[in-house]
């Protein structure tokens, strides 16, 4: 198992000087541990403005995600680079760095995505913004630097929006993408071409809405390797769209998932029962969230008890399922927002039935922020995530950065590296059968990093595995089709993931 860093040795600027967290009971009568401690010093930690989206992705190749953070109300962009060793170094234009002054502008920017949008192997930065920018769009060059695109349908002056949601809808390699419009502007469909040329699609269902949209997220319901696309509105129905293959879909106008009304401001899909299947869960401002589960077939009901689905209070926007506690299931943090000084963000342990408690012990508990985006990422290679959460109160409220504290459980990583499939495995589907507390448990995971609001979560996909010590098999079926089997192998590693059938560990 990669060693865990101390707090003290993640050098003098991302110190961790955290009073120890003290363990409370649940209302079952368990004893609840802290799973997250947060940075007390650093950039990473003193850093804040009005912070929209966050993404992680690692875009120099070097086996750790890196961090890029979206500001608004005329404030320039963060971007930090990982430098391996539990160290970040905020890039900056003072530091006269070439990465820096090309992709650290901005001003109204909210949602963001490292996503490798040409299929060169990289991974590329696009930044959606509200009001008159232009969308801001960066083009990956080979990891020694970034070239800002000025020209194409993605950055013209009239885009207003939100989120950006990328995916290959028909299944030819490359990545399409849907923006989500914000004030006047519609929501916007664009196929890709082949290198990195885009053609709006406007008459596609896709293609409506009247700005109310917030957050959008994409997942193969129904299990036909086709991405179907869920797009979250403000106090007007949500939309539904059944994707058919060719650019046809299904605008789904019955139903709860798309009568059920509140201000929705961020939505994501997840398997959180662990039946093989993708629920949804919508996050909202003014009421109560939306969790709906899927019967398998595509089918999707609303869940109207638990704590998730009846909890009030919120003011929710973004969240990301994770297995936060490395126990075999996935659990959710949600970040809510407004200025009330009793409002925290909520973390939410799976029991491993599909019921969950609230955590409320240490500082994720405590901390009153007006939140925005969350993404996790397992930034110091130690096998459990960590979270990062953009706030914007009062124009300067500090970002909060949590490190995972979880030690006594195994896990497994896996990053994919598409052949005909799409360079990032973007729609990929990754089983995992383990033998678990004397049974065979299978879990599953899907490559659709985009979560909650205008975030988006690192693409390596984790597996939280208990006291397991082997993992019976592997199973990766890709968008192309091509399905990969490997068995028996160690816990506790990194593995890269390729195309065809190889599999490697990470160095």
């Amino acid at each position: 198992m990669p060693q865990k860093f101390s707090p003290l040795i993640i050098f003098v600027c991302l110190s961790v000087f955290a009073s120890p967290a003290i363990s409370q009971t649940n209302s079952m009568g368990k004893m609840q541990k802290p799973v997250f401690v947060s940075l007390k010093e650093g950039r990473l930690a003193t850093d804040g403005g009005m912070s929209r989206g966050v993404a992680w992705g690692d875009f120099d190749n070097d086996g750790d995600p890196d961090l890029y953070v979206a500001n608004s109300g005329g404030q320039w962009n963060a971007f930090y680079r990982n430098q391996g060793n539990g160290k970040f170094r905020k890039m900056t234009e003072t530091a006269r760095n070439s990465l820096a002054e090309v992709v650290i502008h901005g001003g109204q920017s909210q949602g963001v995505n490292w996503v490798d949008y040409d299929n060169d192997g990289d991974l590329d930065l696009y930044v959606v913004s509200r009001g008159d920018e232009a969308n801001l769009l960066f083009r990956n060059d080979n990891g020694s630097g970034f070239s800002r695109i000025v020209t194409g349908a993605l950055v013209e002056d009239n885009i207003s929006a939100s989120t950006a949601c990328w995916a290959d809808i028909e299944g030819d390699g490359d990545l399409d993408v849907v923006l989500v419009g914000y004030s006047t502007s519609p929501n916007m469909v664009f196929r890709n071409q082949g290198k990195g040329a885009f053609e709006q699609i406007e008459d596609s269902p896709l293609a409506k809405g009247t700005g109310e949209g917030r957050a959008c997220a994409c997942g193969d319901v129904n299990d036909d390797g086709l991405p179907e696309f869920y797009i979250a509105n403000a106090r007007r129905p949500n939309f539904f769209y059944k994707n058919l293959g060719d650019w046809n879909f299904e605008e789904i106008t019955e139903g709860h998932l798309v009568t059920d009304i509140g201000y929705s401001y961020g939505v994501s899909w997840a398997d959180y029962d662990g039946d093989g299947d993708l629920d949804l869960f919508v996050a909202n401002f003014d009421k109560e969230n939306f969790l709906y589960n899927n019967d398998g077939k595509g089918n999707l009901t609303p869940v109207t008890d638990g704590i998730i689905a009846t909890e009030k209070g919120g003011a929710s926007k973004g969240h990301s399922w994770g297995d936060y506690d490395n126990d075999g299931d996935l659990d959710l943090y949600i970040g809510n927002g407004t200025y009330k000084p009793e409002m925290v963000n909520f973390l939410y342990l799976n029991n491993g039935d599909g019921t969950f408690e609230q955590n409320t012990s240490g500082e994720v508990a405590i901390h009153a922020d007006t939140s925005a985006g969350v993404a996790h990422a397992d930034y110091d290679r130690d096998g459990d995530l960590d979270l990062f959460v953009a706030n914007w109160g009062s124009n300067d409220q500090i970002n909060r950065f949590y490190i995972n504290q979880t030690t006594d459980q195994n896990w497994l990583t896996v990053r994919l590296q598409g052949e005909s499939s799409n360079r990032s495995g973007i729609g990929a589907r990754v089983d995992l059968l383990v033998s678990m507390d004397e049974e065979i448990k299978s879990m599953s995971r899907w490559v659709y990093p985009v979560t909650g609001y205008g975030s988006q979560d690192d693409y390596e996909v984790h597996f939280g595995l208990g006291k397991t010590l082997k993992v019976n098999s592997l199973m990766i079926k890709w968008p192309s089709g091509q399905v990969d089997k490997h068995t028996e192998f160690s816990v506790n590693q990194h593995l890269i993931a390729e195309e065809g059938g190889k599999l490697s560990v990470a160095n």
